[in-house]
């Protein structure tokens, strides 16, 4: 078709298809022609081709029979794919981050299409099959709830945690569904104008936008299901079905009467607007039936047909809507739209029938779409006239061309999880990384972080929210995994060598480093869960030990000892060590080029390193003959392990040292030993203390004055 304000639709059902050629001149909206023919065999169930030959063949004769009334060629056809075929499932998913950052907007919807790819492959596991997500289109999606560290959250934008969680509920339209009506067109020669659903072809002329500020449902009901869309506010709000639909009446009155089942149909269409009618049963016996009679013994099922559609309303609407408007054949059945009132609580007068009829848009009578079951091809070729957005595109992903339907705005991740590709690791994985003991601390070093997925469109860098139209073509590389760390014990231990000058010679130093208790090369590549140990090399105990200098007289030797019952430690260097002419304790850090002087003391230490003299000894000042003097008095004595020792002794491990206090103090004895006495052989010794007359015995304090002459 080259005139744009002319379109071929066909609605291709489960019973018959229906083509319909309309035209839009100026406001006006007419049916040029239109054809109806049922299937000469079961070509179809539920609404899918099962047998694409039978039906191009019906497809070709229709279009053969309209070009031929028409005079003009019908390349491109617009279609719907039955509401019947949907499919809705949820899924749950729990993700743990290992970055502390921001969580963004990418990779909240990175979640969001991983979980609906989660739903996707629990439709294929439910039905029993094997195989790829792209069985299956998503229609649409809504998150239900999000979750950030088990806790509900309105939004996951902008928040900072590791442990995320999402609940989805997802509808989806099984691809076979329209890869056979795909096919059968080709067969035909026809090109696809546009692709939708019946319940919204329905609902376009059906329900226009002038009436979608209410709440109302509109229910298809066809033989075997019935189809519902609702809408509220001015949008479409969702779609439901309920596999049940006209044949379950017809089968009811088949079973009743011994009728076959296109006996009972014919019953069935001719209960409105009689008083009896007349039939033959399978064994040829002639009844006549009151139609009051056929409608007593289908009320049951009636009511279960009707509660089945109004259950299905009310969850999806969470109430009884303002109105119900019933189309399709089995609307007509008589006595279902008051029971279907009945069941939604409202008024009679609420729940009504729509036909071709009262479509007051569209012009031209035809027996083809008379009544309520014209609604949907007359709906079907109205939508695609009206030259609004189209749900179906198609666009190339990867070189491989895929048609996309949606009912929200088609973006890339609709592109991605239309090709089958796996959402579950869209961003690369961060590398492994190690954990290290480095001298009894636990040490992490992270892997490389995995790289975001690169997405082009149309050879423009694209994320997963940029919207795809028809004839986009899209390329996906998947985000690579980060590099394991990789770590060497050059990388651990920092200024790793260098050289110092010990007692005169240079010394170059590298540290000493244990891997799990073996030695290695600094360049050694480190395991994980690696236990090294290592000494710097600039520690001056290191330094003494790579100068030559024994183990033994570099560590600190630990004695233990008792002073008068006292527990008491004592870590004894033997080496004395001057960095740069200063005294250095043995673990101090050395600069490189530094001077280091050592030598070797006593192996033990003296018992005057842990005992001061001045435990032992009392210093004295007296004045003797006018001259100031300082003497020392023993004030105790020491015994090691019960034995008497001095000073100079050598301290051992384990020693019980007491001090033993003397009784006497300084006499004047003790001050001869200080002084210079003439020896005279002749005359008298005077000894004075405190000017009193004195003997050598005589007790001496601080401070005394002290007399000694021969006179």
């Amino acid at each position: 078709m080259q005139d744009n304000n002319l379109v071929f639709a066909l609605d291709i059902g489960t019973r018959t298809v229906v083509g319909v050629v309309m035209e839009r001149k100026s406001s006006e909206v007419r049916v040029r022609a239109a054809r109806i023919m049922e299937h000469e065999t079961r070509a179809m169930y539920d609404g899918q081709i099962h047998d694409v030959q039978a039906v191009a063949a019906i497809i070709s004769r229709i279009k053969d029979e309209l070009e031929a009334e028409l005079g003009i060629p019908l390349v491109k056809v617009a279609v719907a794919a039955a509401g019947r075929a949907l499919l809705t499932s949820t899924a749950r998913l729990e993700k743990e981050r290992l970055d502390w950052g921001e969580i963004s907007r990418e990779e909240v919807h990175a979640f969001e299409v991983e979980a609906v790819q989660q739903a996707q492959q629990g439709l294929i596991a439910a039905a029993g099959e094997e195989g790829d997500s792209d069985k299956y289109f998503c229609v649409g999606y809504s998150v239900t709830n999000y979750y950030l560290e088990g806790q509900p959250i309105s939004s996951l934008i902008g928040q900072v945690g590791t442990q995320i969680t999402l609940e989805v509920i997802a509808t989806f339209l099984p691809r076979v569904v329209v890869d056979s009506l795909f096919s059968a067109l080709r067969r035909v020669g026809l090109e696809i104008h546009s692709l939708t659903l019946e319940p919204i072809a329905a609902m376009t002329v059906a329900i226009p936008p002038r009436m979608r500020l209410l709440n109302l449902a509109l229910v298809d009901i066809g033989a075997g299901t019935s189809d519902i869309a609702l809408v509220r506010e001015g949008s479409i709000l969702g779609y439901a079905m309920v596999p049940m639909g006209g044949d379950e009446v017809t089968e009811k009155i088949a079973e009743h009467y011994l009728l076959d089942f296109d006996t009972a149909e014919s019953l069935k269409c001719q209960l409105a607007g009689n008083q009896v009618v007349v039939v033959e049963d399978v064994l040829d016996n002639q009844l006549e039936i009151p139609v009051s009679e056929v409608e007593d013994k289908v009320r049951e099922t009636l009511h279960y047909l009707a509660t089945g559609i109004a259950r299905e309303i009310l969850t999806l609407n969470r109430k009884a809507p303002d109105a119900v408007l019933c189309v399709g054949g089995g609307s007509l059945i008589s006595g279902l739209l008051p029971e279907l009132a009945r069941a939604l609580e409202l008024p009679i007068n609420r729940v009504g029938m729509r036909t071709r009829e009262s479509v007051v848009e569209i012009k031209g009578d035809f027996s083809a779409l008379q009544g309520p079951q014209g609604v949907t091809p007359a709906g079907i070729a109205f939508n695609a006239l009206q030259g609004e957005p189209l749900p179906f595109i198609r666009v190339v992903v990867n070189q491989r061309e895929f048609p996309l339907w949606s009912l929200k705005e088609t973006t890339a991740a609709t592109a991605l999880l239309a090709a089958g590709i796996n959402m579950s690791n869209l961003y690369g994985k961060p590398g492994m990384g190690l954990t290290l003991e480095i001298n009894g601390q636990v040490q992490v070093v992270k892997g490389e972080l995995g790289t975001p997925p690169i997405i082009q469109l149309n050879g423009v860098d694209a994320s997963l929210d940029t919207v795809v139209t028809d004839g986009d073509v899209i390329t996906f590389t998947r985000g690579t995994d980060g590099q394991n760390a990789r770590c060497t014990l050059q990388d651990i231990i920092a200024e790793v060598s260098g050289e110092v000058w010990v007692n005169g010679e240079k010394i170059v130093l590298a540290p000493r480093t244990l891997v799990n208790g073996q030695e290695m090369e600094l360049n050694t590549e480190l395991p994980d869960r690696a236990r090294i140990y290592y000494e710097l090399a600039q520690r001056l105990d290191y330094i003494l030990l790579q100068a030559g200098v024994a183990d033994h007289l570099v560590r600190a030797k630990i004695l233990n000892y008792r002073l008068n019952d006292e527990s008491r430690i004592l870590h004894w260097h033997p080496a004395e060590v001057l960095v740069d002419g200063i005294a250095a304790g043995i673990e101090e850090m050395v600069p490189w080029g530094s001077s280091v002087e050592y030598r070797i003391g006593s192996h033990l230490p003296r018992v005057r390193e842990v005992l001061p003299v001045g435990d032992l000894y009392q210093m004295v000042q007296v004045r003797v003959n006018g001259q100031e003097i300082e003497i020392r008095h023993r004030k105790a004595y020491i015994r090691m392990n019960n034995q008497p020792i001095s000073l100079d002794d050598f301290l051992v491990d384990g020693a019980d040292l007491r001090l033993a206090e003397v009784d006497e103090g300084p006499i004047l004895s003790d001050v001869l030993g200080h002084i210079e006495l003439n020896v005279s052989t002749g005359g008298k010794l005077v000894l004075k203390v405190d000017g009193r007359e004195a003997g050598y015995t005589t007790p001496i304090r601080q401070g005394s004055e002290i007399e000694i002459y021969w006179k």
